[in-house]
């Protein structure tokens, strides 16, 4: 009775693989750390069998084998270097599954890679484990390979010396010592051309213009010295003219004054105002006139305005 009901398991097995044969296939057992393996798995099927393998994308994990012989919990992950492909080949009326893998480690050892799944027909069937030894170097035979033993010694550390930081860093003495001249350089630099701004001498213009500011300033006037205000403001725009024409001034009429600053290319307008205060100046001199304070103090805005209109442009930080 025992018997028969072994000899009927047989027989329902054989009938649910229905003649499909699995197989699998490496192209080498031992490799190089790194070096690709091509694994192949292989099904004998029906043509009207339908298979349905699930592959890995990235990885296909491994297992090692410790040196009793005895597979560890622990392992490492195989690469897949190429995507997987699979094809089917119909030969003498047969149907032939290949799929292929293409993988490689990055550590040495002895591993299994277990036999992946595989669904024929809505039954699930596994490929056999496949086992492959990577190295860290092509293998010689009869010479045995072992992994390198990393040892790490600690150097001990040396008291700081001068002597050794200037000889290992004197680079970086002589960069300091570059960027100290050079700034120093350039504060001696900014502090004298400061100094010379400080020194140097107000122009022609704003040395009239103050000396007019100052004699208003004064209000002579008041002092009942309004001829000496206007001897002193004519002499002023004088001085300025023969200065700033290169050209005598202080003895001529105001008449002559006319005719040379003419000769010189001022524009008439400009001329009839400087006439116009000499003459002014002239007639408080000479014929005890006595203006009121707003002509007095527009005289010295006219003068004003003639030093401004015939002095040259004068522009700030310009080297």
């Amino acid at each position: 009775m025992i018997r028969f009901v072994i000899y009927l398991f047989i027989l329902l097995i054989s009938s649910e693989v229905n003649g499909q044969v699995l197989k699998q296939r490496v192209s080498q057992s031992q490799i190089s750390i790194g070096q690709p393996v091509t694994i192949n798995y292989i099904v004998d099927a029906m043509p009207s069998d339908t298979i349905l393998f699930t592959e890995n994308s990235e990885t296909i994990k491994a297992r090692s084998i410790t040196e009793s012989g005895d597979l560890s919990k622990d392992g490492i992950d195989f690469e897949i270097v190429s995507d997987f492909r699979d094809t089917n080949l119909f030969i003498n009326g047969q149907k032939k599954w290949v799929g292929e893998y293409v993988i490689t480690a990055w550590d040495s050892g002895l591993y299994v890679l277990p036999g992946p799944q595989i669904i024929i027909n809505d039954s699930t069937f596994y490929f056999e484990n496949i086992a492959i030894a990577t190295h860290l170097s092509t293998p010689i035979d009869s010479v045995d390979l072992y992994d390198i033993r990393e040892n790490f010694t600690e150097l001990p550390i040396l008291p700081f010396t001068v002597i050794d930081f200037f000889t290992s860093y004197w680079w970086v003495v002589l960069v300091i010592l570059i960027l100290a001249l050079a700034i120093t350089r350039f504060i001696r630099n900014s502090k004298e051309n400061d100094r010379e701004d400080e020194i140097k001498p107000p122009s022609l213009k704003d040395r009239t213009i103050l000396a007019i500011n100052s004699l208003d300033s004064s209000k002579l006037w008041e002092k009942d010295e309004l001829k000496r205000h206007f001897v002193e403001l004519s002499y002023i725009l004088r001085s300025y003219l023969t200065s700033r024409y290169s050209i005598s001034l202080l003895d001529k009429t105001s008449y002559q004054t006319k005719i040379l600053l003419t000769e010189k290319g001022l524009n008439k307008e400009t001329v009839d105002v400087v006439a116009r205060i000499l003459s002014q100046s002239d007639m408080v001199k000479f014929a005890k006139s006595k203006p009121e304070l707003i002509e007095i103090l527009r005289i010295s805005t006219l003068a004003k305005q003639i030093v401004v209109e015939t002095s040259p442009l004068e522009f700030d930080n310009v080297e």
